[in-house]
């Protein structure tokens, strides 16, 4: 069945994983928001379209970080699931293994580590020198998200001097992004 077809999902961990941003207990009005969204926080489904992800992603950042521009608001939500992520069990084990095999060996592992949190994500990696990569997304309409969340993913690999700056998106809501680091 082609991604055309098919339903894209998030499942269960990583929803999970994404409210653990808001802080536990959660308020009640975080409870009340996220019932209106379509996700019961005292019961998660197994799995939920990516349309409810993003309303929870845009949820999310109003409640905390109103403050700032959506870019840079859907940037620190990025690196927050990230840091939520690696505490649950999926997360431990991804972040376990990319430890061990660093940047380069991490970025060309990335659709399979993106498949392990939705049935839809699709990478390309291009080298663009010894420490530099263009890798596009075919799905990745909060670029600012994605920017945290490979920020925060590859600065647990070790990495030095970090830079990840989106490159282009495209209407179809995919993106590519440059990620530059120092070897050392």
């Amino acid at each position: 069945m082609s991604d055309e077809v098919r339903e894209k999902i998030v499942f269960d961990y990583t929803m999970e994983a994404l409210l653990r941003v808001l802080g536990q207990p959660l308020l009640p009005e975080h409870i009340t928001g996220l019932v209106a969204t379509g996700v019961n926080p005292r019961q998660l489904e197994p799995a939920y379209p990516v349309d409810v992800y993003s309303q929870v992603l845009d949820f999310i950042m109003g409640q905390l970080w109103p403050e700032l521009p959506p870019e840079e608001a859907s940037f620190e939500l990025g690196q927050a699931f990230m840091a939520a992520y690696r505490q649950t069990l999926m997360g431990k084990a991804v972040f376990a293994m990319t430890r061990v095999i660093g940047p380069h060996r991490a970025l060309e592992r990335m659709s399979r580590n993106f498949r392990s949190a939705n049935n839809y994500t699709e990478t390309r990696l291009h080298p663009v020198g010894p420490s530099s990569y263009e890798l596009w997304f075919n799905h990745a309409p909060h670029t600012g998200f994605f920017r945290g969340l490979l920020t925060e993913a590859l600065e647990k690999t070790g990495t030095q001097g970090l830079s990840v700056t989106l490159v282009s998106r495209g209407e179809g809501g995919e993106a590519t992004f440059l990620l530059t680091w120092s070897e050392g």
